[in-house]
């Protein structure tokens, strides 16, 4: 597993970046530049879709409330 891949991993379950799209763009980006290999793609896009999911749900929560 590449260096890269950790720190990205690292960043995603913190949270680093506010918006799913913002860290989904990134990785968008180290694949087309073949940063990281399809299996790390793979792999790290999948952690987004779990870690991002709950601003998902909150953000629905917070719509419903405010109509």
């Amino acid at each position: 597993m590449h260096l890269l891949t950790i720190l990205l991993k690292k960043l995603i379950v913190k949270k680093y970046y506010k918006e799913k799209t913002d860290i989904e763009n990134k990785l968008n980006v180290f694949y087309a530049m073949n940063k990281i290999s399809d299996e790390e793609y793979s792999e790290l896009t999948l952690l987004v879709e779990d870690t991002y999911v709950e601003n998902i749900e909150e953000a629905t929560e917070v719509a419903e409330g405010e109509e």
